[in-house]
């Protein structure tokens, strides 16, 4: 059976948004959680099991947490901060170009799998419009922060301030988009990687919802000084 797993922490109000939105609407169930989170819940939701854990840690340093399940993905449920205050519903890989500032190792990418970037983008982009959410900006950001994970993860994020990490709506459409990659097994792409931009990716995120080409890994145009081949044949490697 298809299996994925959702990282929230108690930290993160974004987090717990999703993560209330998701126990209530997907009817999952407590279980006896593992070591390492502080509660566990599962369901069905269409032919596929969806875990949601909580973990006591802030979830950029909640290393090895995937290792706790058999699981085909990894979606860290979690707020995104932005001295901008732009509203957003983002996307993005984890992983570190260089220095390991907020976790994760240095110079070491996670997993990427473009398919479900590309398929949670879309989702997220139409259920903006269905639940007629104005002033959000559904975008793709650059690969940065931890954790590091080998299997393939994104993390979803309601940014940028504690009015949209709370916000209903919001909370609400990112719980169903996680459960659409569920119900509907996202389709193969075109993967890629990109090079170029700011910290947010519009040219990748327009891409990734309006072409058969999935973009997994950025690397934004701070980092171009700092990649090297190591780092070229990771972005390669680790995009499945």
């Amino acid at each position: 059976m298809r299996r994925i797993l959702v990282v929230a922490s108690l930290r993160d109000p974004a987090g717990m948004n999703i993560s209330n939105h998701l126990r209530r609407i997907a009817e999952l169930k407590e279980q006896q959680p593992p070591k390492q989170c502080t509660a566990c819940w599962k369901g069905i939701v269409g032919e596929a099991e969806l875990v949601l854990v909580h973990v006591a840690e802030d979830i950029l340093y909640c290393d090895g947490v995937e290792k706790l399940f058999d699981v085909e993905l990894v979606v860290y449920a979690s707020r995104h901060s932005s001295s901008a205050n732009m509203a957003t519903l983002s996307v993005h890989v984890s992983g570190n170009w260089d220095k390991a500032e907020y976790g994760g190792e240095p110079r070491k990418l996670s997993v990427a799998s473009p398919m479900h970037v590309k398929a949670a983008l879309k989702s997220l982009a139409r259920l903006k419009e269905e639940y007629s959410l104005s002033g959000f900006t559904v975008a793709q950001e650059q690969t940065h922060h931890g954790p590091t994970v080998d299997v393939p993860s994104m993390f979803i994020e309601i940014g940028s301030s504690e009015k949209e990490w709370v916000n209903e709506a919001a909370g609400r459409i990112v719980a169903e988009a996680i459960m659409e990659l569920l119900v509907h097994p996202p389709e193969k792409c075109i993967n890629a990687v990109g090079f170029g931009g700011g910290h947010y990716a519009p040219k990748f995120t327009e891409v990734n919802l309006n072409s058969s080409i999935g973009v997994g890994h950025i690397a934004s145009k701070y980092y171009t000084g700092t990649l090297d081949e190591n780092l070229l044949q990771q972005a390669v490697d680790k995009t499945l």
